[in-house]
């Protein structure tokens, strides 16, 4: 019993010192090592250049979605919060602007940009409303990444933003409006409109998902969202195409009819019935050709085709031979070509006059012809 024991303590210590060496070997062998690997952009972040600003601003717990579109911007939404535009797009109607300036009349905070819209181009009636005007000049790149110190309303704390210095605005409104950095060269303006403001920006490619994290770009996004829930952000205000849009709600309808499409190319493609061989183009022997023809005409109307072209040919030879032909009349012609063939009237009148017959009588005047034609050139038939 007792050897048992010892037995089993002895095993037990071997095990412990085992395990010991074994994590002692590891941790002189091993080391902990974190890598980071940076991959490439998203999907989803390479269509929505704002997703790193949602992302930021629902980690300070604010309700925030993003949309693509102009539906915010021609329906505002129903319950007051704040509308991020990316790019205004072309001009609304007028009477989209003003339900829109009345969802802001009535609380809401609208932050635009105006994007493409510069002084040569259409006047959007937003910014008609507040007299303000794009403005963009020719710069050297070096001078349009100039950093600018920024104060917003009721704050000592100031900013570093990265504006394009390329673009300013133009303001000819004499309502009241905050105008930084520059008074003359203003890039940010906000306008008290009823409970709510209106917020213009000359660029905002610094809330975009390179560029959000750098300087005070960040900072600036959460002190103009402010306390204002929820928040939309519209990084496209161009409607999607037809194509975006069927795949969006109708995902299943293209898929099928794509397989309908590949299914349609296949089944095509198969043949129903035997192959067709090329035709021949081995030139056919000439008499060979004469021998089908006839054999045709004789078939379809012998009396006519096959005959007429023959009789034509022996009339016209003896009248090109004996032009005083030319005067008689068919009974005293015939009775002329008796006399110097020596064949009867009767038979000649049947050769060059012929009625409708039958296959015999075909060929008895077909030889008749023959004898005629013979006639007129009796030193060919003595050859």
């Amino acid at each position: 019993m007792r050897d048992s024991r010892l037995g089993i303590a002895v095993g037990l210590m071997l095990l412990i010192l085992l395990c010991g060496y074994f994590t002692l070997w590891f941790v002189e062998n091993f080391e902990y090592h974190s890598e980071q690997i940076r991959s490439g952009m998203t999907t989803e972040a390479r269509r929505n250049p704002l997703l790193a600003a949602e992302y930021y601003l629902t980690r300070l717990a604010i309700d925030v979605t993003s949309h693509s579109g102009r539906q915010f911007l021609a329906e505002p939404p129903e319950r007051p919060g704040l509308i991020l535009v990316r790019d205004l797009g072309p001009p609304l109607p007028q009477a989209r602007v003003t339900s829109l300036l009345a969802w802001v009349e009535s609380g809401g905070h609208l932050l635009v940009t105006p994007g493409t819209l510069l002084e040569d181009g259409p006047v959007h009636p937003l910014l008609e409303q507040f007299g303000v005007a794009i403005v963009s000049s020719e710069s050297i790149e070096d001078e349009a990444e100039e950093i600018s110190t920024l104060f917003l309303p009721n704050e000592a704390t100031s900013m570093q933003i990265k504006f394009d210095s390329n673009k300013w605005f133009d303001v000819e409104s004499e309502q009241a409006h905050w105008a930084a950095p520059d008074e003359d060269y203003p890039q940010l303006l906000i306008f008290s409109w009823g409970e709510g403001r209106v917020i213009f920006l000359s660029d905002n490619d610094f809330f975009s998902n390179d560029q959000i994290g750098n300087h005070d770009h960040a900072l600036l996004l959460a002190r103009l969202v402010g306390d204002n829930d929820p928040v939309w952000l519209l990084y496209s205000s161009q409607m999607p195409s037809l194509l975006s849009l069927l795949w969006r709600h109708a995902p299943y309808l293209l898929l099928t009819l794509a397989l309908s499409i590949l299914l349609m190319i296949w089944r095509l493609s198969q043949r129903s019935g035997p192959l067709i061989l090329p035709a021949s183009r081995q030139r056919r022997d000439l008499l060979e050709h004469l021998q089908a023809a006839a054999e045709f005409t004789w078939r379809h109307d012998p009396s006519t085709e096959l005959f007429e072209g023959g009789r034509r040919v022996v009339e016209k030879r003896w009248l090109a031979s004996h032009p005083l032909l030319h005067h008689l009349d068919e009974e005293a012609r015939c009775q002329w070509l008796a006399e110097k063939t020596g064949m009867t009237a009767h038979s000649i009148h049947q050769a060059l006059y012929p009625q409708q017959g039958d296959t015999g009588h075909l060929i008895k005047t077909m030889t008749n012809l023959q004898r005629l034609l013979s006639a007129l050139h009796p030193e060919r038939r003595e050859q």
